[in-house]
């Protein structure tokens, strides 16, 4: 079953305003580089595995401000979002530089792990841990 974690920045990091940092995942159990075109094929076609059983896919990075703690997230806002297509690097991470960094406040990255064809990942049972990992963190004036 696939799992992911946020290797960077992590949970209640403090980054400095408009500066660049590089977002880092790793996720286990997926063969990522599998990344179709969403524009013409999403959702097209059933997730696809590769000859040892793994799901052929990608993931997504989204950055999103927390104006209240206490609210959902309105899922159309965010700061920062990025589909990470490649295949992972030989450290099984993927990763994506945020060039112009973030304004002050506090925001929630997530991670959202998919099918080649953007789908969510289907697994095998309902009572499981999470496929997608979220931090949270602060960003700060210089």
């Amino acid at each position: 079953m696939v799992s992911t974690v946020i290797r960077f920045p992590k949970n209640n990091d403090v980054l400095k305003e408009n500066t660049p940092f590089t977002i880092r995942t790793k996720t286990i159990n997926i063969v990522t580089g599998f990344f179709d075109d969403p524009l013409k094929q999403y959702y097209i076609f059933p997730q696809t595995l590769n000859s040892k059983g793994l799901i052929q896919g990608h993931s997504h990075v989204t950055v999103q401000k927390i104006q209240d703690e206490n609210e959902p997230l309105d899922p159309e806002i965010f700061a920062f979002f990025k589909g990470l297509n490649d295949p992972a690097d030989a450290n099984g991470e993927l990763t994506v530089l945020v060039d112009n960094g973030l304004p002050a406040g506090k925001y929630r990255l997530c991670t959202m792990v998919s099918s080649f064809a953007h789908q969510p990942v289907l697994m095998p049972v309902a009572q499981r841990g999470s496929q997608d990992d979220c931090v949270r963190f602060t960003v700060v004036k210089k």
